[in-house]
């Protein structure tokens, strides 16, 4: 048996990643999905609006076949980071041998030029960047203009300064063994909002939806419109604005200094982020009242969220994960499961209590991360603190 991997949060799973996960077994020819998918947290820096164990058995039926958690530390790095450990975790697991993502451009050529490029050139980029990072350029800026100091190519800085494919690169940019194949993005572009003329709206558009109190069951499966519903009825919906008052007591309780220590942290973040905490209203509000053209959204966001998670750059070594947390899997991926356990680089993890001295110390620290971070997003979203505790939860099992 052979799978195709996929990297997703699913924040929520609509129907495009129904046409993503269909369309990726047909251009890989595979026989099941491994989905790499982000905890409790997703890469913008917020809160995912179900949990973790609510999208895995979503997505175990809608097509996936195996869910594996990406670690909170990297689901809240940058998306070189996010994109790398994405990558290490499939690609640890022998029996997956595609990779599918979803591409604006879907030319798989293209993008894969593009990502040989920098990478020729790594060190000479990041030196650019950090150059133009101190005279005031975001990250996404400074990049497209590095790139375009060192290659004459337009069409790839025009890549590189946009949102459009900017993570299908660093899954290029980080992929040694898997064979890609690109998924060409149909209906709405990420940050769209809703529109009723287009077939598959973006989860961007479909969570501003659900903040607005919109219908979106045209837009997502039967059973996750009833997850949603669920939620609601249970209060356990969730967006960042609910964790407003916690941010700030998080803020309070740190120092500058300590801010500045987070992975986004730094270059006078923290004493940003401690005068203008007090009048802050909304979530967004806070983050646009704190970025600049050097600080990008995302990277304030992220950094709140490191903030109120304690992460400490300091405290972590390693760059990529150390284990594979398996959070659910079909009667096919029970099965893939049982021909792949002795195979991978990365232990293969159903129970933490278990199996923890199978992970290295580094990993330890990742997956106490993961644990801590499960607990706060309990809390904050009014989940039970036992039952849905890391310690007691067990993986998804679907017979689909």
């Amino acid at each position: 048996m052979k799978a195709v991997g996929i990297i997703a949060e699913y924040n929520p799973l609509h129907n495009g990643h129904l046409y993503h996960i269909e369309e990726a077994k047909r251009l890989a020819g595979s026989d099941a999905v491994v989905v790499a998918m982000s905890g409790d947290y997703v890469q913008r820096g917020e809160p995912a609006i179900l949990d973790k164990w609510e999208r895995t058995e979503l997505a175990l039926q809608h097509g996936a076949d195996i869910v594996v958690e990406i670690p909170t530390l990297f689901c809240l790095g940058n998306a070189m980071q996010y994109g790398r450990a994405g990558i290490r975790i499939l690609e640890s697991m022998a029996k997956v041998k595609y990779l599918a993502f979803g591409s604006e451009s879907g030319d798989i050529e293209e993008l894969a030029r593009i990502a040989a490029n920098i990478n020729s050139k790594q060190l000479e980029m990041d030196r650019i960047i950090s150059e133009l990072s101190k005279s005031g350029y975001s990250y996404p800026r400074a990049r497209a203009v590095a790139y375009s100091e060192l290659f004459d190519d337009s069409k790839g800085r025009t890549v590189l300064e946009g949102s459009n494919d900017i993570l299908a690169l660093e899954y290029l940019k980080a992929c040694k063994r898997l064979k890609p194949v690109a998924v060409k993005r149909v209906g709405a572009d990420y940050n769209d909002e809703l529109d009723v003329d287009v077939e598959y709206q973006s989860a961007t558009a479909i969570r501003s939806a659900l903040r607005d109190r919109k219908d979106i069951t045209d837009y997502v499966p039967m059973s996750v419109s009833a997850a949603i519903e669920q939620a609601k009825y249970s209060d356990h919906l969730t967006f960042s604005d609910d964790w407003m008052n916690t941010l700030k007591y998080a803020v309070m309780s740190m120092t500058a200094e300590e801010i500045d220590a987070c992975p986004s942290g730094g270059e006078g973040l923290g004493n940003r982020i401690k005068s203008m905490i007090a009048d802050a209203k909304t979530w967004d509000d806070f983050i646009e009242s704190v970025k600049s053209k050097r600080y990008t959204h995302t990277r304030i966001s992220r950094l709140c969220m490191q903030i109120i998670l304690g992460i400490n750059r300091d405290y972590f070594l390693s760059s990529e994960p150390e284990y594979v947390r398996i959070l659910g899997f079909t009667k096919k991926g029970r099965d893939l499961i049982s021909e792949m356990s002795h195979d991978e680089s990365l232990p293969l993890i159903t129970n933490i209590n278990k199996q923890r001295d199978l992970v290295s110390a580094e990993g330890i620290k990742q997956l106490e991360l993961d644990i801590h971070a499960a607990d706060i997003y309990n809390l904050v979203t009014g989940r039970d603190q036992v039952v849905k505790s890391d310690f007691r939860m067990i993986p998804v099992m679907t017979e689909k």
